[in-house]
């Protein structure tokens, strides 16, 4: 039988036995003081927006203590965070779809940039966010469980809730969208 992979960093690992569960408020407190930067950056990777990924997690944390009871395995209470991140940042992507729909006239079209904000927009890391975010949502969602989140294959199917064969496709797909977009040499 496989071993399961040891976390990245095991200072950061969560995990509570079946017998040794802690209280909700208490096992809650322990995944977010451990897990909440992580999943801030998660959902920054996907939103682009440090107070949109930081509301997500913290719905996603309201909603973990609000379900706690529900929980079958307390030690998938990590995993519930991360799908429950990644579901509210769909439905923030959803809205702002909704709300960037083109209109005739908008006044925001009308101004200039600063010139930091542009400066800021070159950094490299900036424009590789920004050509993350550009990618199809699942393409999106595999490239950051894969790389930024480090999730195996299978660790990321089952998180993303599709296939190991979709995961490499989507990653695939992605990655050679990136080069392009960025204009890197495979």
């Amino acid at each position: 039988m496989a071993q399961p992979r040891p976390p990245s960093r095991p200072d950061q690992a969560v995990a509570f036995s079946s017998a040794r569960v802690p209280e909700r408020g208490t096992a809650v407190d322990l995944l977010f003081r451990r897990h909440y930067v992580d999943l801030v950056r998660l959902a920054y990777c996907v939103l682009g927006e440090r107070g949109a990924a930081e509301d997500a997690v913290q719905d996603a944390f309201v909603s973990l203590h609000a379900n706690w009871a529900r929980l079958e395995d307390p030690g998938a209470a990590l995993g519930y965070l991360r799908s429950a991140v990644l579901n509210r940042c769909r439905s923030r992507v959803r809205d702002l779809v909704r709300e960037r729909a083109p209109r005739p006239w908008r006044a925001d079209r009308l101004t200039q940039d600063s010139s930091e904000e542009e400066a800021v927009r070159s950094d490299e890391a900036g424009q590789l966010a920004a050509a993350v975010r550009t990618l199809p949502t699942r393409q999106r969602q595999a490239v950051i469980c894969r790389y930024y989140l480090e999730l195996d294959e299978r660790e990321t199917a089952t998180l993303l809730g599709i296939g190991t064969g979709s995961v490499k496709r989507h990653t695939h797909r992605a990655v050679k969208a990136l080069g392009t977009r960025l204009e890197v040499a495979p």
